[in-house]
């Protein structure tokens, strides 16, 4: 048999159809293996897609610490992405599945529009660099802006994305690493000749949010010279080997921006190991510390390789910054430490002097930070300190007392934290609450063991819950009663209610009773008997392979029983959604027609009760369980035999057309469907619609 290229074309669009909704239809479940070594992960009831760290605190005041809430942004781990945790170490929100694949770095709360907003980098991480956008959420964690880098060059990076101070809230601080053509042959330091070599240039911006306009441009190249570089070619695993536009030579690595009231800005660049004044008008460098040619000298400090360099205060005389001086860069050392350092500049005689130091609080005496890291200094004089390449954080008080020690991973598990912070935080997300509810019994039967169930409920992003009301009904659509109230209890609340009840909900309260929002009903997951004996009162084992020998081999003519069918088939999916109104067509239980003269089907729906479905009007009935999953495949396998008539498939079928066609429509409701399909798919009809244009017929 001959097609044309048209009908070809046509039966293959078909066919591609066919299979998504096929797979669709009976695609495998996934599940995650998680590594709970060196990077130990929570696992919630309620939300089993978030697998947020579990932090390890070796140091917790609580009557020290600073109110707020804990912000960061793991990369390397099991699901990367912006957390925030309470000062206990519980989760408050994870953004893991906001962020996608990409890495998110240094969330923060920020001021935007003159509120408090959620920002931060989210790109594509690099070797020591990234390449993507800023990101602004509000207080329901919606995205309302992103911010890019404007001008002709790279996107920016993720070293810096911070709203800039006095601004209002308009413009915004961003890094670029920009990769140059450069003459790399005439410093002999450089070990590059004959040829053309490649650098990366520090750029900062100042960009309009709002417009993307380029407020203020600096480029490192205009005023470092290469000779300032701690940092030669091929000489580490980020300093690229300047042989070629995919490996530069990043001789300058700037790491942080800041902005003062004056206009002028604070930058660190790590690979020069020095701190730069840097003029808002013309670009000139003001004064520079650190590194090979500093214009003010250091007294009774050295640091190299630091990051986070940010203004405390200044004057016509004085000058003072933070900044966390990592002291190596895992090749060269200056420091056996990392340290949090605050440093005073007396400029009558350009000289600095460190006035404060922070370190971490490990047995050895500190902890070396060799990428990475940062201090925020704190409203009553502390500071919080993220320690880099250790996945770790500190709260230290202003007298350097530790009070809080978090590792969020052990550093075998090479999960890195860009920068931690700390803030308050207010916010409701527009996600509802998840509930999961179980009862290993569910109802009474012959034996003794009484009824029960628990609650697990969680809403991630909340701030303000401070406790859960719990309603249950024997009925998707009620009607509900109170069966109890439970203190909020870290991230996710679990409760114990002594009855059961197929179908139930969660309400959030704050702390002064007020209602917040209620959960997506749920239906009580109850284990079948053959499950019951691996299952306890708080949940079942996972379940395992069967051995080799008693694997069972799959054949699409295998019929599924009805009793192994899902409970919850045909359930109308808004009604897990209370504030959703349904259509009068589609309450629950209602009679379900397709045409005038199919016959009526029985369908057991998960109660246990039958519900007929009838042949000739929508219509509104009882609030039993509506339509099943033989209503669903019924209408997917009318779709798939429509498409591939449209296809011709069925042009040379001659008698047996119908004869399957109608095989096919009578087992819309059953369980049989697949096994149809598969006949239908292996007729003369199907497979000649896959033969080639090569002239047999």
């Amino acid at each position: 048999m001959t097609f044309s290229h048209h009908h070809t074309s046509h039966l293959g669009r078909a066919w591609i159809w066919t299979c998504i909704l096929l797979a669709t239809l009976f695609a495998p479940d996934v599940e995650a293996q998680l590594n709970n070594g060196t990077s130990p992960t929570h696992q919630f009831k309620s939300r089993p897609d978030l697998h947020a760290p579990i932090i390890d605190f070796t140091i917790l005041r609580p009557e020290l610490i600073t109110p707020g809430y804990i912000f960061f942004a793991p990369f390397r781990n099991i699901d990367p992405g912006p957390y925030i945790y309470d000062n206990y170490g519980n989760l408050v929100w994870s953004a893991a599945g906001r962020s996608g694949p990409k890495t998110a770095h240094a969330p923060k709360v920020c001021q935007y529009k003159g509120t408090d907003h959620l920002c931060y980098f989210h790109g594509e991480q690099h070797q020591g660099f990234a390449r993507g956008q800023g990101v602004i959420l509000d207080q329901s964690y919606r995205v309302v802006k992103t911010v890019e880098s404007s001008g002709a060059g790279a996107s920016s990076d993720m070293h810096e994305f911070k709203i800039t101070p006095h601004s209002n809230g308009t413009t915004a601080l961003m890094t670029v690493y920009q990769p140059r053509q450069y003459d790399l042959t005439t410093n002999p330091r450089f070990n590059l000749q004959g040829g053309l070599g490649w650098v990366v240039e520090g750029v900062f911006q100042e960009v309009e949010i709002e417009t993307g306009r380029v407020v203020f441009e600096w480029r490192s190249l205009d005023h470092v010279d290469l000779s300032q570089a701690w940092t030669l070619p091929g000489t580490t695993d980020t300093s690229g080997d300047g042989l070629h536009e995919q490996s530069p030579w990043d001789y300058f690595h700037i790491n942080s921006i800041d902005k003062n009231y004056e206009g002028d800005y604070l930058i660190s660049a790590r690979h020069t190991s020095t701190i730069y004044k840097v003029s808002g008008k013309d670009g000139s460098i003001m004064w520079s510390v650190g590194g090979n040619s500093p214009t003010i000298s250091n007294t009774n400090f050295k640091f190299s390789y630091q990051h986070h360099a940010r203004w405390i205060s200044e004057n016509s005389t004085h000058t003072t910054f933070s900044f966390f001086d990592n002291a190596s860069n895992a090749y060269n050392r200056t420091g056996e430490y990392s340290h949090g350092w605050i440093v005073s500049i007396d400029h009558t005689v350009k000289v600095a002097t460190m006035i404060k130091e922070w370190g971490a609080p490990e047995a050895q005496g500190g902890l070396l930070s060799t990428s990475q890291g940062n201090m925020q200094l704190l409203p009553n004089g502390g500071a919080h300190i993220g320690w880099g390449e250790h996945a770790h954080f500190s709260e230290h008080t202003e007298d350097g007392t530790c009070v809080q020690y978090g590792k969020v991973a052990n550093r075998a598990s090479n999960v890195m934290i860009y920068r931690s912070n700390k803030f308050n935080w207010t916010a409701q997300p527009i996600e509802k609450p998840a509930l999961w509810t179980y009862s290993r019994m569910g109802e009474s039967d012959s034996t003794n063991e009484p009824e029960s169930m628990r609650f697990w409920v969680s809403w991630n992003g909340a701030t303000e819950v401070a406790m859960w009301n719990f309603y249950v009904s024997d009925s998707a659509s009620g009607p509900w009663e109170y069966a109890g109230t439970a203190k909020k209890d870290g991230f996710e609340t679990e409760y114990v209610l002594d009855k059961f009840a197929q179908w139930s909900y969660a309400e959030a309260l704050n702390d002064q009773g007020r209602p917040l929002d209620a959960s997506v009903i749920a239906k009580t997951f109850v284990p079948s008997l053959k499950l019951r004996q691996f299952c306890g009162d708080r949940g079942c084992e996972y379940a395992k392979k069967v051995p080799p020998e008693e694997v069972v081999p799959y054949h699409a003519e295998n019929e599924v029983a009805k009793h192994d069918l899902s409970p919850n088939r045909g359930f109308n999916t808004k009604q897990y959604y209370m504030d959703i109104p349904l259509p009068e067509e589609m309450v629950p239980g209602s009679d379900i027609n397709f045409d005038e003269e199919a016959d009526e089907d029985e369908y057991c729906t998960g109660n246990g009760r039958k519900t007929k479905y009838n042949t000739k009007t929508w219509s509104s009935g009882s609030t039993t369980v509506a339509a099943g999953t033989g209503v669903m495949v019924g209408f997917t396998t009318a779709v798939i035999v429509f498409m591939l008539w449209r296809a011709g498939a069925f042009r040379k079928v001659h008698g047996k057309t119908s004869e399957l066609m109608e095989e096919v429509a009578q087992t819309r409701f059953g369980s049989r469907t697949l096994g149809q399909y598969m006949r239908v798919r292996d007729s003369d009809g199907f497979e000649s619609g896959y033969s080639s244009s090569s002239g047999m017929s």
